[in-house]
């Protein structure tokens, strides 16, 4: 059947964030350099001379001393850092002692978010590496009680893919909650109910029962806060219409006018970023810096644009009028590299039945008792692929779900050739360190662009794809795409420094990098540089460590209420993030059409800002042995 589609972009933001795709946990990605305001603030507990001594009072646990908890959160972003010590100095108040400490995103993944299971043999179930049992069970290297610094994806346009954070056997639930509403019912309710307005009533219900049940503080959301040469055409500020590596181009002449002729390959595009990636072995990969890399040679299967329509890349995707059974269609153009020949439907099937399964990982021919894909459960939710053709398969779901397209399992998944994964079975460990993968030698026409050398503290650099599949589609598209892409290389270029890079950003060195907020208004005035704004779907909590390596009260519903309701969130969008961000109260943006204020429960703004009411919920709830003590 002919494909009729607009392909756009894959969302990438210039620290390496893969903001539109499947990507669960980001970096929070905002900087600046600001002094900490609004610590200590308190709501409600001023005298009438404006002294406020109710916060003098310790919270001592059974062991005879005051409560300490370690707030961890990512070291080397101003804004982040002084979120934290605000979240600290306001918990402080309660009479709980708080340390900070300071660690890298890699090793915050590493150290703090990776649990595993403490005894022995194996557990009841396992999630995966972020979740690998139940939480009196399992535990995380490094021993933590919050976590700042880390954004989850909301999904606003397909809200029961949040069942990835917030099911007990959710595999990002690293934070061990267990909620109590039946939010996996509530979930699946929503997904195989076609009606949009009976659909409201199930997800509002879930929405509301995370704002009550607080298993994490949800905090606020933020744009990216892009500069580019002003001479960059294509920019936009939309949720989920940004960027594209393959036609976007640079204005030679400067006038806003594209080129004569049509845009032109440009010598070279050049994101500055705070550091590389650590691999580019997809499927085990969520590491956004590496995603950002693999899209410049891999466009994946399909797309979504800002109005939420498919936009078919390697395939297109059509419900057979059940909402269960799904056609993927392959185009015919497809060639991988290093002789591996066509793309074809065998490849993916293959990859879905022996990488990422969908038995829950049972049946799979690898040497290890897991298979070597972190998506398993993703996949779980499809019941049956099948080959119907050389360029077709189909997905059978467990269940109706009209929403399957938009939600993260096939949405811009990577594929590798069916050979490459026979060759290294059944030796998981071989085909992680492969060549193939290191290099992306397979990469064919696939993407815009080919690997042509990785040096990992320096740079990623790549080279235009001659043979790029999308420049045969131009007819069904757009003439854009006739000579797609309009850089000869396309890199990332490590500049640590933050002032460094918006340096190479004013002097043309670079062709974009991140703002700091402390810069918008003074970048926004220069001449060489245009600022975007764009909305993106993750939102910065405060994670409590419900696990055996966090404070045990943390399990807790009213002890969590009682640590989100002291932290102003407002001091947290103004004070640190200097307005470039939104406070929410649940798991979804306030300007997601899912969003129900009727059924949320505010902690951190107006009147639900209490310490006093804090310190009664912990002088409540907490177990016996705990008390508050004149300091």
């Amino acid at each position: 059947m002919p494909l009729d589609i607009t392909v756009g972009g894959d969302g990438t933001d210039p620290d390496g964030d893969a903001v539109a795709r499947r990507r669960l946990l980001k970096a929070v990605g905002v900087g600046t350099t600001v002094g900490i305001a609004g610590c200590g603030r308190d709501g409600g507990n001023e005298d009438e001379d404006g002294d406020d001594d109710s916060g003098d009072a310790e919270l001592i646990g059974p062991d005879g001393t005051q409560v300490e908890l370690l707030l961890a959160c990512i070291e080397g972003n101003d804004a982040v850092e002084t979120a934290a010590e605000i979240i600290a100095a306001e918990v402080a108040d309660l009479g709980v002692a708080v340390s900070l400490e300071r660690v890298s995103y890699d090793r915050l993944l590493r150290q703090y978010v990776r649990n595993r299971y403490l005894g022995d043999g194996d557990p009841e179930w396992t999630a995966g590496p972020n979740n690998a049992g139940p939480r009196e069970e399992t535990a995380s290297e490094s021993a933590w009680d919050l976590m700042f610094g880390v954004a989850f994806n909301t999904y606003p346009r397909t809200p029961a893919a949040i069942d990835a954070f917030w099911l007990e056997r959710a595999p990002t639930n690293y934070y061990g909650y267990v909620p109590e509403a039946d939010i996996e019912s509530r979930l699946e309710a929503f997904r195989t109910t076609t009606d949009p307005d009976e659909r409201r009533a199930p997800i509002a219900e879930v929405l509301g029962a995370l704002s009550e049940e607080q298993p994490v503080n949800f905090l606020a959301m933020s744009d990216d806060v892009i500069g580019y040469r002003r001479s960059v055409r294509g920019p936009v500020e939309a949720f989920g219409g940004n960027w594209d590596s393959a036609t976007w181009y640079v204005d030679e002449d400067g006038d806003g006018n594209e080129n004569e002729g049509g845009p032109t390959a440009s010598d070279e595009w050049v994101w500055g970023v705070e550091g590389e990636a650590e691999g580019l072995y997809f499927p085990e990969r969520t590491d956004s810096r590496a995603t950002a890399r693999i899209n410049l040679t891999l466009d994946g299967a399909y797309d979504v644009d800002e109005n939420g329509t498919v936009r078919p890349l390697w395939m297109d995707i059509t419900d057979t009028g059940s909402g269960q059974v799904y056609v993927c269609e392959l185009r015919d153009t497809l060639r991988w590299g290093d002789d591996y020949g066509r793309m074809t439907a065998d490849d993916w099937v293959y990859q879905i039945e022996n990488v990422h399964t969908i038995d829950g990982g049972r049946d799979h021919p690898w040497n290890e008792p897991t298979p070597p894909s972190n998506r398993v459960d993703d996949w779980a939710a499809v019941e049956n692929v099948e080959q119907t053709s050389e360029s077709e398969f189909q997905l059978e779901l467990e269940s109706v779900n009209p929403d399957f397209p938009l939600e993260p399992v096939l949405w811009g998944s990577y594929c590798a050739p069916k050979e490459l994964y026979e060759a290294h079975v059944p030796d998981a460990d071989a085909l992680r360190a492969s060549d193939a993968f290191a290099e992306l030698s397979f990469t064919g026409n696939l993407g815009p662009y080919t690997l042509e050398r990785w040096d990992r503290t320096q740079e990623f650099v790549t080279a235009r794809n001659e043979e790029y599949y999308m420049r045969e589609h131009a007819d069904d598209v757009d003439d854009a795409w006739r000579d797609a892409p309009y850089f000869e290389r396309y890199s990332y270029r490590v500049i640590g420094d933050r002032t460094d890079r918006l340096e190479a950003l004013a002097d043309g060195e670079l062709t974009a990098t991140s703002i700091p907020p402390e810069r918008y208004a003074d970048i926004r005035e220069a001449d060489a540089v245009e600022i975007y704004e764009i909305p993106q779907p993750f939102l910065t909590i405060v994670a409590y460590n419900q696990r055996a390596n966090g404070w045990a009260e943390l399990r807790t519903r009213e002890v969590r209420q009682a640590l989100s309701m002291a932290v102003e969130k407002p001091a947290i969008t103004e004070d640190a993030f200097r307005g470039l961000a939104e406070w929410t109260h649940t798991f979804q943006p306030r300007w997601s059409s899912w969003y129900d204020d009727s059924q949320i429960t505010p902690f951190g703004v107006d009147k639900s800002y209490d310490k006093d009411r804090a310190r009664e919920l912990l002088a409540e709830h907490t177990t016996s042995g705990y008390e508050y003590e004149p300091a």
